[in-house]
């Protein structure tokens, strides 16, 4: 998607009147981008991300297959569905284009309507793919904070329990007025921390460990 959060398409074609023509087709859809060689293509699609990427094989220098195969390698573009769009029609050059890792394939001349549909397959199956790393990376992410959570909570409770257990038998024995008031901070204070505690408890689903607080 681009930062509008429109899904983007590169185009990478050497030849202009098709890269006009793909352009008209998609454009009222989608944010389009293009390249006239392999080379601008690998770096357009770099810095762009786009959802979808056409590309032509026969190109100066790096040729179609050339580009696919330097996008398959690179983590920053592998994910990236291609679709070829090729004057080539022989079986033997659509079956090289999908064993380099194509997710479509198409002749010239194409019908607008064929390459609308095939795009926008394409940016479906994209955007769901998207959406269900988002869910699980947001799962992931509750999970392990409810664990720490948990962890946390059970490793505060120990030490504590020796403070609010010192503290009671503290307030047991014939103190001064003055440390007195303090036995009793440290015994208010003890306490509010311990509620706290079991609070984290039962965010994270571990309310078996919450801890009395005695009277």
């Amino acid at each position: 998607m681009d930062a509008a959060g429109r899904n983007s398409v590169l185009i990478v074609d050497d030849e202009r009147l098709s890269i006009i023509a793909l352009t008209e087709i998609l454009c009222p859809e989608y944010t389009v981008y293009s390249a006239k060689n392999g080379i601008n293509g690998i770096k357009a699609a770099e810095k762009h991300l786009p959802d979808v990427i056409l590309l032509d094989i026969i190109m100066p220098g790096m040729d179609g297959y050339d580009v696919i195969t330097a996008l398959k390698k690179s983590e920053i573009t592998r994910d990236i569905p291609v679709i070829f769009i090729t004057s080539l029609s022989d079986v033997d050059y659509e079956e090289k284009a999908l064993s380099l890792g194509a997710s479509d394939y198409m002749v010239k001349p194409f019908s607008s309507t064929i390459v609308k549909l095939r795009v926008q397959n394409q940016v479906k199956i994209r955007n769901q793919m998207r959406l269900l790393f988002e869910k699980n990376l947001g799962e992931t992410s509750s999970r392990v904070k409810i664990e720490f959570l948990s962890r946390v909570s059970r490793e505060m409770l120990t030490p504590l329990q020796a403070i609010m257990s010192k503290t009671r038998i503290a307030k047991m024995s014939e103190a001064s007025g003055g440390i007195k008031e303090h036995i009793d901070e440290i015994d208010v204070a003890s306490r509010h921390l311990l509620s706290l505690i079991n609070d984290l408890f039962a965010v994270s689903g571990d309310e078996k460990n919450a801890f009395t607080i005695l009277p």
